[in-house]
């Protein structure tokens, strides 16, 4: 009896791949978009760090007395979007200034004599996360950071 050498797939073998291939596609798509998430997140995280980051100069920009709601923190609110395109990206930093007299007498701050306290807050582009906050002290001798 001759054996007849056999080459190829049986159906049973490309049945499994199919059904194989579909999920290791799935699982790689999945893995992507959760890092593709997480950077867009981050890219945005560090943006915001460099508008809140420019804030702090605030005090030594302006006069102790001038320092109001009104207050911005220029020039670091606009970036250019990645990629090399000429997309600007803005963000719109919230400021409110308060007498630390005016707070709470809970708030470890309001016992801070001759202050203001800063809290600036940076929300995303297009997102429903909670804005981020700095919180700043501003007495006629410096800054402090919360």
């Amino acid at each position: 009896m001759k054996h007849i050498n056999q080459s190829g797939f049986s159906i049973i073998e490309i049945i499994l791949a199919c059904a194989i291939f579909p999920l290791i596609a799935y699982s790689i798509s999945q893995g992507y978009d959760a890092v593709r998430r997480s950077y867009t997140v981050s890219k945005q995280l560090n943006e915001i760090y460099a508008v809140l980051s420019a804030c702090p100069e605030i005090d030594r920009a302006l006069e102790y007395d001038s320092v109001t709601s009104a207050t911005n923190c220029y020039p670091n609110n606009s970036f250019k979007a990645e990629g090399g395109g000429t997309r600007i990206i803005s963000y719109a930093p919230t400021l409110s200034v308060t007498s630390a007299t005016s707070l709470a007498a809970t708030d470890p701050l309001s016992t801070v004599p001759d202050s203001k306290v800063v809290n600036i807050k940076v929300g995303f582009q297009k997102s429903t996360a909670p804005p981020v906050e700095l919180r700043l002290l501003i007495t006629r001798n410096g800054i402090g950071q919360q």
